[in-house]
């Protein structure tokens, strides 16, 4: 809007307004007029034919044909009036402008109908004889209540344009002179709120661009207008008191929820979101442009935290629940909630309070330790239960069967050793996850050549025995940060796995490259490879793909969980690349050590 466009606005209003009415007011007096002369002009006309109606009697009634001729050319030529006579039959029997046999036959004409009716009825069409809009009048010719027939008169209605002339230029001209009276009139009447108008909006612009509600109000004008500056004034000052007390509010509200580490949310009685702090944004993964005043279902999109929500609103107490959401990357998260009903000073339930607690490593670590005790249960009950079944077998009598004794004695052996193999290695599980927290393991630039060589050295027996060949490419320069004998049994771990998963006479290839900023050591085999579903769990402890295979080829579950906790502990990753049928790639990421060449 423009400047002047508030003090303007009025006049041009009014200006219009009035215009619009005074045309309506000049159409509708034109229009009338019209209706009007167009009446008279009918009437005249009859007049006229009730003049000659006695004359034009008797000569029909003579059969004096060029008297009636001469007499409608005399009449016309007198009043400027057409005169047409006509038979009752419809023939015309003479016209003052026409030739009587090259007109047709008038028995259909309106008029001509409605004066056999003994009746006068007016009638304006276009003349295809004189070419021009004509009014027509026509009255009946009787002698003793006899017809003889009908006298008929028109007149061009120009000639009735030309009477209305004058008339609708002083209409207009009336119209036009009261417009600029009333544009005189409106104009004053506008100049009148003109400043009253412009010092509100002066005011009423300064409080909206820079809240000058200290600002008084004080104008001078109609009562109308000082009572509206009165009105502002007065909610001016409101506003100051309460925007004092929501500034304290909210600079206390802040505070408290700008330190808490759980997310709050309110929302009012019909569950539209009213007020929230960053940590219930950062937990919610919400926008905050995008979450205010709209409904929880709406911005949250979780039936459960809207249910939640529902029944906090609708009950009286606190009310405590857990949820699951899933973040921006699609991973479910917990969040612990706890709702309380906000009441207004009638106890009506106004909104309500929530509070979000993020629970999800809590319940991951819960779900973690129960599934490492129960299969920690699981891989110790297996070599436990075998050994105690062959020590009862043998003490019930099969010590004194040597070679039965023998045989369960190895099965003895064999399940013990098994049995210290995962209590070694969950130690050295727990050995690794001390170091890494205390930063008790060293790294220090080794080569990496020797390590893969000693690896596939360890693993060499396994390999020959199941024809397998195991390949080497690693460029003797290049080295990283890193504790060698974890680094090596890590590589053990994960060739003996390729060996144990290749088929016969495969090849196992163990290499090693340099990458931006990391250096790569892959174990590549040839084997069954692991389902895409399996992949995610394959580093978890005791988690086997095959059990019935795994347990056949011997192994504690716990080699890869080892292999992961080592490169951790190097402050890397390791990675896998597999697909059934195709076998599997265990790429361990290093960072790379500049000054070992690397």
């Amino acid at each position: 809007m423009r400047p002047q466009a508030l003090s303007r606005h009025p006049f041009v209003s009014l200006l219009v307004l009035t215009g619009l009415i005074l045309a309506v007011l000049a159409g509708y007096a034109i229009q009338r007029g019209s209706q009007f002369a167009s009446t008279e002009a009918g009437r005249d006309l009859e007049a006229r034919a009730r003049i000659a109606q006695t004359q034009a009697t008797i000569l029909l009634q003579r059969g004096d044909l060029e008297g009636l001729r001469a007499f409608c050319a005399a009449i016309a030529a007198a009043t400027g009036t057409r005169i047409t006579i006509l038979l009752p039959t419809g023939t015309v029997l003479a016209d003052s402008h026409e030739e009587p046999a090259r007109m047709e036959n008038h028995a259909g004409r309106p008029e001509i109908m409605a004066a056999l009716r003994h009746r006068v009825k007016p009638a304006q069409r276009y003349s295809y004889t004189l070419h021009t809009e004509m009014l027509y009048v026509a009255v009946p010719l009787e002698e003793n209540r006899a017809l003889l027939g009908v006298l008929r008169t028109a007149l061009p209605m120009t000639e009735i344009d030309r009477r209305l002339d004058g008339q609708r230029r002083a209409i207009i001209l009336a119209a036009v002179l009261l417009f600029m009276l009333a544009m005189v009139a409106i104009w004053f009447i506008s100049r009148q709120l003109r400043l009253p108008l412009r010092a509100m909006r002066n005011w009423a612009t300064g409080v909206a661009a820079a809240g000058q509600l200290s600002r008084r109000l004080t104008v001078t004008g109609p009562d109308a207008i000082i009572d509206l500056a009165t009105a502002l004034d007065q909610m001016a000052t409101r506003l100051t008191e309460r925007a004092t007390q929501i500034s304290q509010q909210r600079n206390e509200l802040e505070a408290v929820f700008g330190s808490m580490v759980e997310g709050v949310l309110t929302v009012d009685a019909e569950e539209r979101v009213q007020s929230f702090n960053p940590a219930a944004l950062t937990l919610l993964g919400l926008d905050p442009g995008r979450v205010k005043g709209r409904s929880t279902l709406e911005a949250v999109r979780n039936l459960e935290l809207q249910r939640f929500i529902k029944a906090t609103l609708s009950g009286k107490d606190t009310r405590e629940g857990e949820i699951v959401l899933p973040d921006t990357k699609g991973a479910n998260r917990s969040f612990y909630l706890r709702g309380v009903p906000l009441k207004s000073d009638d106890n009506h339930t106004t909104g309500a309070l929530i509070v979000l607690g993020d629970v999800t490593n809590l319940r991951r670590l819960e779900t973690v330790r129960r599934d490492f005790v129960a299969n920690v249960s699981h891989e110790l009950k297996t070599p436990i239960t075998s050994i105690t079944g062959f020590v009862e077998t043998l003490l019930d009598g099969a010590l004194d069967e040597p070679e039965n004794a023998r045989h369960f004695l190895e099965i003895i052996h064999k399940q013990s050793k098994r049995l210290h193999a995962i209590v070694e290695d969950l130690l050295a599980l727990s050995r690794l996850e001390q170091g890494a927290e205390k930063q008790e393991i060293a790294l220090t630039p080794h080569p990496l050549t020797p390590l893969i060589e000693a690896a596939i050295q360890t693993c060499g027996p396994a390999a020959t025995a199941r024809k397998i060949i195991i390949r080497q490419e690693c460029p003797g320069a290049l080295a990283a940060r890193l504790n060698p004998p974890l680094l090596e049994q890590a590589l053990v771990n994960l060739v003996d796995n390729a060996i144990k998963y290749s088929p016969a006479g495969s090849t196992v290839l163990v290499s090693a490259t340099a990458a931006e900023n990391e250096v790569i050591v892959a174990v590549q085999d040839q084997g069954v490879g692991i389902a895409p579903r399996d992949q995610p769990r394959i580093f978890e402890r005791f988690f086997r793909v095959d059990k019935a295979r795994s347990s056949t080829m011997g192994g504690t579950g716990l080699g890869l969980s080892i292999v992961k906790h080592i490169v951790q502990a190097h402050g890397g990753r390791i990675t896998l690349t597999s697909a059934p049928g195709k076998g599997s790639t265990f790429a361990i990421h290093l960072p790379a050590d500049r000054d070992a060449g690397a």
